[in-house]
């Protein structure tokens, strides 16, 4: 493989990265702009075994931060098990709690920024190196 191509090879894998965790992002701006924001007293968590990496499905009752919407028997996944009587910062969007998470969406707006910025300084070194016959 050449110098080129294994540039133009990594370029796309970096872009690949920024895509996923753009699309993360944008889903997470979505939640803090459409829903009510509010939090969800963890009720329980149980490990989904069949998961590949670990995760875990929990249950818990959302409450809106103005305390006007409540919702009992919410589900949500957390990579970790939460303890009973934590609370998790969430939105409500429709019927639908989402679990949202501060630094979750900066790492993800970090990633996407940092590989973008990969992909185009090595299209720009590809670029200057000379090409093969």
């Amino acid at each position: 493989m050449t110098r080129r191509r294994a540039l133009l090879t990594t370029a796309g894998l970096l872009a690949l990265l920024a895509l996923c965790a753009g699309a993360a992002v944008v889903t997470d701006l979505v939640h803090y702009a459409t829903g009510r924001r509010g939090t969800i007293t963890v009720q329980a968590c149980a490990q989904d075994l069949g998961a590949r990496k670990p995760r875990y499905e929990c249950t818990g009752a959302f409450e809106s931060a103005d305390g006007s919407i409540r919702r009992d028997a919410v589900a949500f996944t957390e990579t970790v098990a939460e303890d009973p009587g934590a609370r998790v910062p969430a939105t409500l969007n429709g019927e639908t709690a989402n679990e949202v998470s501060p630094a979750a969406t900066a790492t993800g707006m970090t990633v996407t920024t940092l590989s973008l910025a990969g992909v185009l300084t090595l299209l720009l070194i590809r670029r200057r190196l000379p090409k093969q016959p």
